[in-house]
């Protein structure tokens, strides 16, 4: 069996009030470049008990909480524990297993999904002004404004249009060892 992607199993403490865990969720998860990269991976969430049980993540670390890197092969790649498990661990393990796995650089990908993000940040702006003008011109009845909100409008769905199709290539990852599709040049 192989996944699409490789997997970062997130072990958690069965005590969802436990201080490493709730340390784990709120500083090193928050931190923006592993949110991004997690969309690289499939995130799974265990807690101990379910870990225990499960045949791959059992054997790999002992310690609560922890995070299990594993190939697309299912093969533990590393395993974050103790004072590893910090957002600059995570980041880090994240890049081992991308660059082994993926044609695609991690770094590259992350770096451009942050500007994809803030680029999404502007046209929401936009798209909030758009309806600021609409519910005054709605007030007024002015045939002029109307006509230019309509083009704003036009405007901001072609942008998001754009942006849709740059958040889809961006997510177009590149399997290490795999043809290449038809379509695409070698």
């Amino acid at each position: 069996m192989v996944s699409d992607k490789p997997m970062m199993v997130y072990v958690m403490s069965d005590d969802p009030a436990d201080s490493e865990t709730r340390k784990l969720d709120s500083v090193a998860f928050a931190k923006e470049q592993v949110g991004i990269g997690a969309k690289f991976f499939r995130a799974i969430k265990m807690t101990t008990g379910d870990a225990a049980q499960d045949r791959i993540i059992k054997d790999a670390g002992k310690a609560v909480p922890r995070i299990v890197f594993l190939r697309r092969d299912y093969a533990v790649a590393n395993v974050l524990e103790g004072n590893e498990l910090s957002g600059g661990g995570i980041v880090k393990a994240m890049q081992q297993v991308a660059a082994k796995e993926y044609v695609n650089n991690f770094d590259t990908m992350v770096k451009e999904y942050i500007s994809l993000l803030n680029d999404l940040d502007r046209l929401e702006s936009k798209k909030a002004a758009i309806e600021d003008q609409k519910r005054r011109v709605a007030e007024k009845a002015n045939k002029s404004k109307e006509v230019k909100i309509a083009r704003d409008e036009a405007e901001y769905k072609a942008e998001m249009q754009a942006w849709e199709a740059k958040e889809t290539k961006l997510k177009e990852l590149k399997v290490k060892g795999e043809a290449p599709a038809a379509n695409e040049e070698a």
